[in-house]
């Protein structure tokens, strides 16, 4: 896991990013700690560097782009490192390459693609193959989402499906060329982080049936039924074309993913992204 002060990692400024550049985002809130655990990764979000000054950001309200130091002035905005897209010859990318993923990031726009974090950490649920933790609370929270993952639209993605597709389906020749290399890799053991879990409920709310938003009392909660539990999952895993366990990126070999299935750990860990160092903070700042 990357340090959290940036120890050992070089830093990268505003000046050096580049059109196309991923910049993965840790924040600090119940739903980033829980979506990290889950993904296995260091990571709750990913985003692309788009025009100057600006970056491509992807969630709730669809494709947005906002202004680089308005993204990174998030209060809860932890670390943003930074990854540089290679060819399949690991070289930095053509402008063309770049303006071709810009380009699709942008199309994306229309329709109205979006994806709420809710909805995120329920589609991790959906992949996921390990047993819970016993926590009646966790199980609380993972029900409603996913019922959300089942409830959502075709049209609706991950911040790491649309990153994907980005480089995957823009109009490059051939087809296809700058789709990120994924491999496999083993789940982590990290323990079951600490979770403030009416804090967590608050911050999902907003996604939530208007009927389903009221703080529940967690002391002494038994949780959802494991029936109710098992429709949810079932529902879940069928929006997203996972009929059976084993279907998704955990499977051994590398291969070519249902964008749907992807993980930002994937992204993360992919050998067609260079990684550059840390953005913000500045490493070794206090």
């Amino acid at each position: 896991m990357n340090p959290p002060d940036g120890a050992g990692l070089a830093a990268v400024s505003a000046a050096q990013l580049r059109t196309g550049d991923l910049l993965l985002m840790r924040s600090r809130n119940e739903l980033a700690t829980l979506t990290t655990w889950f993904g296995d990764s260091d990571y709750d979000h990913v985003l692309l560097v788009g025009r100057a000054g600006c970056v491509i950001d992807f969630g709730a309200g669809g494709v947005v782009e906002p202004a680089l130091d308005e993204r990174l002035g998030a209060a809860d905005v932890v670390a943003v490192d930074v990854r540089r897209p290679l060819s399949g010859q690991g070289e930095d990318l053509q402008d063309n390459d770049r303006i071709a993923v810009l380009a699709h990031a942008l199309s994306l726009r229309r329709p109205n693609y979006a994806g709420d974090p809710l909805r995120a950490l329920g589609v991790l649920a959906a992949v996921r193959e390990r047993e819970l933790p016993p926590q009646p609370a966790l199980r609380r929270v993972l029900y409603e989402a996913l019922q959300r993952v089942a409830r959502a639209g075709a049209d609706a993605m991950t911040a790491s499906e649309f990153v994907y597709r980005c480089f995957a389906e823009n109009p490059v020749q051939p087809p296809g060329r700058l789709a990120p290399q994924l491999t496999p890799m083993a789940a982590r053991a990290a323990p079951f982080p600490h979770i403030d879990w009416p804090a967590l409920w608050l911050q999902i709310a907003p996604w939530l049936p208007e009927e389903r938003r009221a703080l529940p009392s967690f002391d002494g909660d038994a949780g959802v039924d494991d029936g109710d539990f098992y429709i949810a999952v079932t529902a879940a895993r069928s929006r997203l074309g996972l009929i059976s366990t084993g279907a998704g990126l955990l499977a051994a070999g590398p291969r070519q993913p249902n964008p749907k299935w992807l993980r930002l750990c994937e992204l993360e860990r992919s050998p067609s992204y260079e990684p550059l160092g840390r953005l913000y903070p500045a490493p070794g700042a206090v």
